[in-house]
């Protein structure tokens, strides 16, 4: 069996040295730290430096108080632990009071404001406080302080000083006859933050999954209690939410009557205007959750990859335009060495299908890079207000010599889409259409700033190349696993990516920083399989992280809907060497070794034997006292390659599920920082 995956082609894996080009790197995102926080809300130095502060150091504000929840009688009380927060605790009990009240003729918004608040265990498990700081980036975090044996001590929910002083300003300033509606509004910053709060698990599985859930039921609050309806296509505020949208214009700087339009928060709320009707929460949680995580993509920040990713190669910059009109704009010429246009093979496919974009609505801006089936731009988009501003294009790619080589047709690629639109982890298509003028079929995707993984830790060009979509139907495994072998052994035909500049980390990575990366990977093809669909081409090359540190598989084209486990191990086989090139790659630190990769899948002893042998991570169990050893993260590497090559998996995915979960305990434990969640 492992003469099946003792590919030599493998064996000089590790690139030459990259060419010399100028790169510009934003300075917000150049902090160098192994924390894994991941926020949605203010920047790396801002973060850094509240985490770097004590505990105790960062309430600096009056506000101290308990929080105790009834579960039974549906009660949450706020009990004052100084003289100062006793009108705070009045304002709101007071507040929740009215929250409920408004809620109760409908039976749905009750029920998940009783489950934000009541249904969350983690709320039970410590004392629960809330504080305020002025040092906080964001306007609310939930903090989960741990002991040396990481049991949890206490959570605090922080809120920033500054939204609370505001608020208490404009209560106190309340006429004694002032409606519900209104002191609900004049509350309404603090209410939403503190539910928010309450809502989230102190130990999520899934950062940004659980953030998209939490969000769009808190959002569905929102809209209840703060809106009326819709007029003209715009949700029409009561007395409570015109007074929120008072506070949100006063603090942006943006005119009330413009936020729908160019305050992202409100803009997401309007397209989520159909849960105005409350029998639409349940009908349309898909799509509800599809439009919160485009409005949280943009915010997604982890804060230690965002630290070693790349800055942008000048060459690669986009192209600077300027407006004429609504909808036309001036832009340079496209020229070879600018506006990622390396050679004569990219200007001539430039400007084939610049002028065909235009006409459907979008301008090129710069090529970002190409694929075994397309070349991908990004576009100005100047006709759809659906979709973001500026977006990705994928077009069929059109090689010297070679016949056009399609990218999947306009149907199938937005089945795919809506399939997988629940998957955070997955690329989105806004959209797609064929260029009749050149027949040519588009996609328009997400647009990410950042880079592949395999540029990242300079394998480009030795990954099996992107040609593998799967047959109709398998007669058994074996034929499956010849299938494989015939993909994996197509190195060759990749090697004209190494001609492509890129570049890599900036640092080596920290082992929590490969251990991020590592769980954001699996978390990517778990999700994809629960979906019910297969990746079909699972490798470094078709993982992307975006210079704020997220990860999203990208190229959809060899998706395939999963029928059963035999359509699933593909993904597995591909996932072993993938990680098995990471890892290697990571643990030697960027330095040259001749290592026959491929001839160490199926020998698990001799992998262990090597592993050990790079290891560069140091004593783990001196360095946690105890906690972790450098042998339990290795037996885990060893035991998720093997269970991946031999597609036990595949056969078992609770045993996949269970090995993620290992990699999560063992993270937590290696790191052993406060939680702290944005």
């Amino acid at each position: 069996m492992s003469s099946l995956f003792d590919f030599s082609s493998l064996a000089d894996f590790f690139r030459e040295t990259l060419p010399d080009f100028t790169t510009t790197r934003a300075q917000e995102y150049s902090l160098k730290t192994t924390r894994t926080t991941t926020v949605f809300s203010g920047t790396p130095h801002e973060w850094e430096t509240y985490l770097t502060t004590p505990w105790a150091e960062r309430r600096d504000h009056v506000l101290d108080t308990d929080i105790r929840l009834d579960r039974d009688r549906k009660q949450i009380t706020f009990h004052p632990r100084n003289a100062d927060s006793k009108p705070w605790c009045g304002w709101l009990e007071e507040g929740m009071a009215l929250i409920q009240k408004r809620l109760e003729p409908e039976s749905m918004a009750l029920e998940v404001f009783h489950r934000l608040l009541f249904d969350n265990e983690s709320n039970h498990a410590t004392p629960l406080h809330l504080h305020a700081t002025g040092k906080l980036p964001s306007e609310a975090t939930r903090e989960v302080r741990f002991n040396d044996q990481l049991r949890p001590l206490e959570t605090d929910i922080v809120l920033r000083a500054s939204m609370l002083e505001n608020v208490a300003e404009h209560r106190r300033s309340l006429d004694k006859k002032a409606s519900d509606l209104r002191k609900l509004g004049v509350l309404w910053p603090v209410l939403r933050r503190v539910i928010s709060q309450l809502g989230y698990p102190s130990y999520p599985r899934d950062r940004f999954k659980d953030r998209i859930t939490l969000t769009t039921r808190v959002s569905f609050l929102s809209i209840q209690l703060l809106f009326d309806g819709k007029t003209k296509g715009m949700l029409e505020p009561n007395e409570a939410g015109d007074l929120y949208m008072d506070y949100i214009s006063k603090r942006d700087g943006i005119k009330k009557k413009y936020l729908f339009y160019h305050q992202s928060y409100f803009r997401m709320l309007n397209d989520l205007s159909f849960l105005t009707k409350e029998k639409n929460y349940d009908a349309f949680w898909d799509a509800s959750q599809v439009i919160v995580r485009d409005f949280l993509d943009e915010r997604y920040l982890r804060i230690s990859v965002a630290g070693v990713m790349p800055g942008l190669l000048e060459w690669m910059a986009p192209m600077e335009y300027e407006r004429k009109k609504k909808k036309k704009v001036n832009t340079p010429s496209p020229q070879k060495g600018l506006y990622g246009i390396l050679d004569k093979e990219d200007l001539k496919a430039w400007k084939k299908v610049q002028e065909p974009l235009k006409d459907v609505g979008f301008v090129l801006l710069r090529q970002l890079g190409i694929g075994q089936f397309g070349r991908v731009y990004e576009a100005l988009n100047l006709k759809n207000s659906s979709i973001p501003q500026h977006v990705a294009i994928k077009v069929d790619r059109i090689r010297k010599g070679k016949k056009k080589e399609a990218i999947q047709a306009v149907e199938t690629i937005m089945d795919i889409s809506r399939g997988l639109s629940q998957c955070p982890h997955v690329i989105r298509v806004h959209d797609a259409g064929r260029l009749k003028e050149i027949k040519s079929t588009y996609h328009i995707l997400q647009l990410v700033n950042g880079d592949t993984l395999d540029n990242l830790i300079g394998v480009t060009g030795t990954e099996h190349a992107s040609v593998y979509r799967p047959p109709f139907a398998r007669a058994c495994e074996r034929d499956l696993r010849r299938e494989y072998l015939k993909v994996i052994n197509s190195t060759a035909g990749e090697r004209w990516r190494k001609d492509r500049a890129s570049l890599p980390f900036t640092d080596p990575l920290s082992l929590s920083q490969f251990l991020d990366v590592m769980t954001s990977t699996l978390l990517w093809l778990e999700e994809c399989h629960n979906l019910n669909f297969a990746i079909n081409d699972l490798k470094n090359g078709n993982l992307m992280i975006s210079r704020r540190g997220q990860l999203k598989g990208i190229d959809l084209d060899t998706y395939s809907p999963v029928s059963g486990p035999l359509d699933k191990l593909p993904d597995f086989f591909f996932l072993a060497v993938t990680l098995l090139l990471f890892i290697l790659r990571v643990l030697t630190a960027g330095h040259d070794e001749n290592i026959k990769a491929g001839g160490l899948l199926g020998h698990p002893a001799e992998l262990n034997r090597l592993l050990c042998e790079i290891w560069r991570f140091g004593d783990l169990a001196k360095i946690t006292g105890g906690r972790v050893e450098s042998n339990q993260i290795i037996g885990w590497i060893l035991h998720t390659i093997e269970n991946s090559r031999s597609g036990a998996f595949a056969h078992e995915p609770e045993m996949f599920t269970q090995s993620i979960d290992a990699l999560i305990r063992l993270k937590r434990n290696l790191v052993n920082e406060e939680m702290v969640l944005d």
